[in-house]
């Protein structure tokens, strides 16, 4: 998956990033579309975006990634922002086992406000703190194996390259057709890490 330029492409995907508060959904979006990371991020208001363009194989992809609020108070208003998304990364922290709990409560706010078609990943993420771990990999493979769409993955964005994995498979999926949209929607792989390499 090459960069390309900003205004050269050929599909915009809208992408929406959802979990609850404190996952680290800011810090995947900064550090995927701005090859950021911050110790400090705030908790974002409402809903935030940024984009990147990149090369899929021949086809230049816009990506619109769309940070939404995880608290509580913001729910309503991020319930408009799931409409024409084509993915979903559904983040919980794999330092705070709550945030796992109600993966399927994000689940249903999602498979209510957006398409049928809208591939999912699960993202377990700060798999680098692997000593405060509460969130077993097979407790996801589990709970991915009897649901729909999400796929586990854990992810250290702290310790990443700008980010391709988790995003290059929710760029890919809607390039194909309808049919081939929902069939990668229903296929669940095994988690696979993110680049481990320091930036």
């Amino acid at each position: 998956m090459g960069n390309r330029a900003e205004e050269d492409y050929n599909f915009v995907f809208k992408v929406v990033l959802i979990g609850e508060s404190g996952v680290g959904k800011t810090n995947l979006l900064s550090r995927f579309t701005r090859n950021e990371f911050s110790h400090d991020s705030r908790t974002t208001i409402g809903v935030e975006f940024s984009t990147r363009t990149v090369l899929l194989g021949t086809a230049a992809i816009k990506a619109q990634i769309w940070d939404t609020a995880g608290l509580e108070r913001y729910r309503a208003i991020t319930s408009a922002y799931y409409r024409g998304a084509v993915g979903a990364l559904l983040v919980f922290d794999l330092t705070k086992h709550q945030t796992y709990a109600v993966v399927e409560r994000w689940l249903k706010e999602l498979y209510d406000h957006a398409e049928a078609t809208i591939v999912v990943m699960l993202v377990g993420n700060k798999s680098d703190l692997s000593q405060a771990r509460e969130v077993p990999t097979e407790e996801a493979r589990m709970f991915a194996g009897e649901s729909p769409p999400p796929r586990p993955r854990p992810c250290p964005v702290r310790h990443s390259p700008p980010l391709n994995p988790p995003w290059g498979p929710s760029l890919d999926f809607p390039h194909g057709a309808p049919t081939s949209i929902a069939s990668s929607s229903q296929s669940l792989s095994p988690p696979l890490p993110c680049t481990l390499v320091p930036s």
